[in-house]
């Protein structure tokens, strides 16, 4: 089973203009996933201004996925941020 290098891109919360953030990771497929396929992946919102600092816990949903042109095998994630309780 092929493996494919996942990067997860998203929206900080700076502000006038957000900058990209991206996070990855490995993980074996039978084919290029669906984003249904993709695992919900967590992270530290207090850095990226989209959490206080006491309850920073976020959540990366991946919510479309495009094969990246310079390697078959990388998966470009474009994410929503979500809190743990869904919002």
């Amino acid at each position: 089973m092929p493996k494919y290098k996942l990067d997860y891109i998203w929206l900080d919360g700076y502000t006038p203009v957000p900058n990209l953030r991206t996070k990855n990771c490995v993980k074996e497929f039978e084919s290029f996933p669906a984003v249904e396929e993709l695992p919900l992946w967590g992270f530290d919102g207090s850095s990226t201004l989209q959490a206080e600092g006491s309850d920073s816990d976020c959540i990366l949903k991946p919510v479309a996925a495009y094969p990246d042109k310079t390697n078959e095998f990388n998966v470009l994630l474009m994410c929503e941020v979500m809190l743990p309780n869904g919002n």
